[in-house]
């Protein structure tokens, strides 16, 4: 029995290493993040990137807030999320220079950054700044 529970526990340690996804059971996405985002850049769509942790309280705090406004904007903004953990993701996590999670990183139609905000928010700004992406001129730095 106690070898039983050892045994599970290494490959528990290990899964959360690797940095691989228990908590939602999706199947892999076709693109991987990074070439989601210049795919929405080129066809110059406003979305936003959510740079999270499986593990992360904050990150799972805000998890209702952004399934409610990805179903509210679904075909106007698109949410990119982001496993800081995953190291195919590296590149954008040092490109947007992600130091502490959850990050949202709103970029606008012209493929420029509009807004970043770090931390835990509320619904009504992070509203707000769908809003804003989908104002023409309203969305600038």
């Amino acid at each position: 029995m106690k070898r039983s529970i050892f045994i599970s526990s290494i490959i528990l340690l290990t899964v959360l290493s690797l940095g691989i996804s228990l908590s939602y059971g999706k199947s892999i996405k076709e693109k991987l993040p990074e070439e989601r985002v210049n795919e929405l850049i080129k066809n110059k769509k406003p979305f936003m990137i959510d740079f999270y942790a499986d593990w992360c309280p904050p990150c799972n705090a805000m998890k209702p807030v952004l399934e409610e406004l990805g179903k509210k904007y679904k075909g106007r903004v698109e949410i990119v999320r982001v496993n800081v953990d995953m190291p195919e993701n590296n590149a954008l996590v040092v490109k947007h220079r992600i130091v502490s999670i959850p990050t949202f990183i709103f970029i606008n139609s012209k493929g420029e950054i509009s807004k970043k905000i770090i931390g835990y928010s509320d619904m009504e700004v992070m509203e707000n700044e769908f809003k804003k992406l989908l104002q023409p001129g309203k969305s600038g730095k």
